[in-house]
């Protein structure tokens, strides 16, 4: 049985030992490579290597190089493209963007905001794109930054 993040969170808070904790829920605690969890993503989402490309709007090169583990570190535009490459929602992307270690989604910052709601939506990259540069606020196809 799965235990959310947030079942395991409320374990912990109530353990009384953390070698205890960490034993009895080793199977729950994982620290996945960028690598490893893109690779999960595809089998958890059921899609092809060429989907999630053709969905990010993301140079094939750079995905497979993300893939095959010879770059480790995306920008956080390039991530975030992959959450709408991969169709994630906004929990999915938040454990991306965690293994990733590029900046969380705060729902304060105006570009956040949108980037969150169309996740919720299940909005495409594009139509995220569109709302974005019709606020004028900075796309995800913008690198500059």
């Amino acid at each position: 049985m799965e235990i959310s993040t947030n079942g395991l969170a409320e374990i912990l808070k109530n353990a009384k030992d953390i070698n205890s904790f960490l034993q009895e829920n080793e199977a729950y605690i994982t620290n996945p490579t960028l690598q490893e969890y893109l690779t999960e993503l595809l089998l958890l989402k059921g899609l092809k290597r060429q989907d999630v490309i053709k969905n990010a709007q993301l140079d094939s090169n750079y995905i497979n190089q993300l893939f095959s583990g010879i770059k480790t570190k995306p920008g956080r535009n390039q991530t975030l493209s992959l959450a709408f490459g991969f169709g994630l929602n906004n929990e999915e992307t938040a454990r991306l963007l965690k293994i990733a270690k590029v900046g969380a989604l705060y729902p304060k910052n105006k570009r956040d905001a949108v980037i969150i709601h169309s996740l919720e939506k299940g909005n495409s990259i594009t139509q995220t794109n569109e709302t974005l540069n019709s606020l004028e606020i900075e796309t995800l196809t913008d690198y500059r930054k």
